[in-house]
């Protein structure tokens, strides 16, 4: 009795130590399919949060972007506050410069527009063109170029990046301040250029814009102060808040010195 008794309590810890293999296998698979389904899974805030830091962005500067608060910013990214709206996502998606799809679906390959990728890149083209390389450019008249602007700071205004991107090198380049009010325009362009830069995670050479929109104030304090915001907003994008505070302080002084 022992015997068979001893061999009926030894069978089924045989069983298990048989099936057991097979089952860690199975166990192992099902925790790897867990983490593959954990990932598509990862909340919508989540995302957006690694989407921020990989643009280099901090909250404020997300907030800043789309009009919001920081604390708005934060509580998405917290799951607290959810997205049920599609103008936001898609807003939030035009900021981070990924396609909406990369924030429902992690597997979607996110992406800059093409057209945003390749006007940064015409932009860039124009700003290395030194302004004595004007001469023999087409002369336009400054009532038309005023006009041009106007249309440019709308679209810009409207978040119309991509219509902006296109216009810019055409009044980069052609832009004269040797005409009336041409110096004045021409600040103008580059403040703007450097502003549209900055919103779209280009704040290196926004800064580069913006430094170029000072230097042709020429002692202008007006003028000088309109292009030392969009360098102090560029040097924060960039994460140095002291020199974008000494610039910002800069441009106060030359509006209203002391």
């Amino acid at each position: 009795m022992l015997g068979p008794g001893s061999w009926r309590r030894r069978r089924p810890s045989a069983s298990r130590s048989r099936r057991s293999p097979g089952r860690h296998r199975s166990g192992g698979g099902g925790v790897a399919n867990g983490d593959r389904r954990n990932q598509r899974e990862l909340p919508i805030g989540r995302r957006v949060a690694q989407w921020r830091v990989r643009r280099h962005m901090t909250q404020q500067m997300l907030a800043d972007r789309l009009g919001k608060s920081k604390s708005w910013v934060d509580k998405v990214e917290r799951g607290v506050r959810t997205l049920d709206r599609v103008s936001v996502l898609h807003e939030l998606a035009e900021v981070l410069r990924i396609a909406p799809a990369a924030l429902l679906d992690p597997a979607a390959r996110p992406a800059v527009g093409v057209a945003a990728v390749d006007g940064i890149e015409g932009v860039r083209a124009a700003l290395a063109v030194p302004d004595l390389a004007r001469n023999g450019r087409p002369v336009v008249s400054t009532q038309a170029r005023a006009r041009q602007l106007e249309h440019a700071w709308l679209t810009y205004q409207h978040a119309g990046y991509p219509q902006l991107l296109r216009l810019l090198p055409g009044l980069l380049t052609t832009t004269d301040p040797g005409q009336d009010d041409g110096t004045g325009l021409l600040v103008q362009v580059y403040r703007l250029t450097a502003q549209v830069l900055v919103k779209l995670g280009e704040a290196e050479l926004g800064w580069l814009a913006a430094d170029r929109a000072v230097t042709t104030a020429a002692g202008d304090p007006l003028l000088a102060a309109a292009g030392t915001v969009p360098l102090a907003q560029a040097l924060r994008a960039l994460d140095r808040p002291r020199l974008a505070h000494a610039a910002a302080l800069a441009a106060a002084r030359c509006v209203a010195p002391e």
